[in-house]
């Protein structure tokens, strides 16, 4: 499968599960990582996953969000190169970081912002890091 249609699956997966096609029989005050090691994304965080997997395709990005799975943030390179993500002064030194482990620091970052506690990387690009149930 090409990766743009991984890409597009991996949309259209996510648009489908926010929207209840796939059942689930979780409560919505049993979201984020539950002792058994799930995790399992409130409602709020699941549509920023599916805003965050339209806009990073062909592009370098990561996605973080909360330990209760609520709260969601991420961070889109502006910069197309696959190395140093927007960090221009990185261009020039020996020092080379993918971009997506850039932009996974931002994301976090941006989330630890809006909420209390840690935030886990949940995508690097469109990979996913961790893997999670969406709540209903």
């Amino acid at each position: 499968m090409s990766t743009g249609w991984k890409k597009i699956a991996a949309v259209i997966a996510v648009t489908g599960l926010i929207l209840g096609a796939e059942p689930a029989t979780l409560q919505a005050g049993e979201t984020g990582l539950q002792p058994d090691g799930r995790f399992i994304v409130g409602a709020d965080a699941s549509k920023v996953i599916g805003e965050y997997l339209a806009k990073v395709s062909g592009r370098f990005g990561a996605l973080a969000i909360s330990e209760d799975g609520v709260t969601a943030a991420y961070y889109i390179c502006q910069s197309r190169v696959w190395k140093n993500c927007d960090d221009y002064g990185l261009e020039d030194s020996s020092i080379s970081v993918p971009s997506g482990q850039l932009a996974a620091k931002l994301a976090a970052d941006r989330c630890r912002g809006v909420t209390e506690g840690e935030c886990l990387v949940l995508f690097i690009n469109d990979k996913w890091k961790r893997e999670f149930t969406l709540a209903q």
